[in-house]
């Protein structure tokens, strides 16, 4: 039976832990910045961030506003591979947050981090786990 991509990526952290091997390999890459959008490619999808339409958007699908966005979170997840992974998620309320990607490497979370937070206009919030 195939997992759902939605489901394995919300549980590819812990199996991570568990196993040792993530059910998604983690990536995430800033493809464009420009005036007009970011565009950010991850092993969660390909997310737009509009300048103009000041709007997160999903395969054309508006996710959030700009201004609903309180912060930009990475947070440090335990890695099966003797690691730990971050995951970059944009920060709305309690029950409210997109994840956007997840990598290894501390210093790339860092980047697309702040270049998110540049564009949305809002703080970036490190975390040594979930809020």
């Amino acid at each position: 039976m195939k997992i759902p991509h939605r489901l394995a990526l919300k549980l590819s952290p812990l199996v991570e832990a568990a196993r040792g091997e993530p059910l998604v390999e983690p990536f995430v890459e800033i493809d464009t910045l420009d005036d007009d959008q970011l565009v950010l490619e991850s092993s969660h999808g390909r997310f737009v961030f509009d300048r103009k339409a000041r709007a997160v958007l999903q395969e054309g699908q508006q996710l959030a506003t700009f201004d609903s966005i309180q912060s930009v979170d990475i947070a440090a997840f335990p890695g099966g591979r003797g690691e730990r992974s971050w995951s970059i998620t944009l920060f709305s309320g309690f029950l409210d947050r997109i994840t956007v990607g997840r990598t290894y490497d501390d210093g790339d979370a860092s980047v697309v981090a702040s270049k998110l937070a540049g564009v949305l206009g809002c703080k970036v919030i490190s975390l040594l786990g979930q809020r």
